[in-house]
């Protein structure tokens, strides 16, 4: 659709009225790929789809199949709006179609980041020039830390090839293993109690490879999200 249709409009609206309305947004499950697959077969056509057929298909079986982060009941991952005003105000955000890669283009919306993120530095107690941006999740920002702690080290060092390690426990998230390999970094892995990264057990290890390549940073599990 290129062009406003008023009926695409207010079929979509209605849905989006219809689901901030709900007392509690259920939980629904994950789906059986066979049967997913079966429902989608052919749904994609060279003359597009009628946009009720559409929304009838997403409401009445894929919604069900998705497992909803803003009920009350899911307490996994971080859910990406909460709340019914963050998922309300996402629908005005999604409107205007910002790409907020930079100041030329998005200036708006970077200075209420810059505010936002001022908010939250003044709670963390960081001074004024601490900065950042807001990124998709916790895969994103695991990522963005350890490539600053990276560099910093490397800086530090005098050496912008030096091998690193960063300390972590073995119930670190998944995605810092992952993170690990991209950035050419070794973990070393501190022996825990009860699941428990103390800092007397990160002492310890790092006094033990105290000759070894030099860590970078800390990974402090606050939680065991992979249990």
């Amino acid at each position: 659709m290129h062009r406003f249709d008023s009926e695409m409009t207010d079929l979509v609206l209605d849905y989006v009225r219809a689901r901030l309305e709900m007392p509690e947004v259920p939980l629904d499950h994950p789906g059986d790929a066979a049967t997913l697959g079966a429902l989608l077969d052919g749904l994609i056509t060279d003359g597009g789809r009628d946009p009720r057929e559409v929304l009838d298909l997403y409401a009445d079986h894929l919604a069900l199949n998705v497992i909803s982060a803003d009920s009350p009941r899911f307490l996994a991952f971080i859910p990406s709006a909460p709340t019914k005003a963050a998922l309300l105000f996402d629908t005005v955000v999604s409107c205007a179609s910002l790409q907020g890669i930079s100041w030329l283009e998005a200036a708006g919306a970077v200075a209420a980041e810059n505010q936002a993120l001022r908010v939250l530095s003044d709670l963390a107690g960081l001074p004024e020039a601490a900065g950042g941006a807001f990124v998709s999740g916790g895969s994103a920002g695991n990522l963005s830390a350890l490539v600053v702690a990276r560099d910093v080290a490397r800086r530090r060092l005098g050496d912008p090839r030096a091998r690193l390690r960063v300390a972590v426990s073995s119930q670190a998230h998944s995605s810092i293993g992952n993170t690990l390999s991209i950035l050419d970094l070794e973990p070393l892995v501190v022996p825990t109690v009860d699941r428990q990264l103390t800092e007397g057990a990160v002492r310890a290890a790092l006094d033990m490879n105290a000759g070894s390549d030099p860590v970078c940073a800390i990974v402090a599990t606050a939680g065991t999200t992979n249990a």
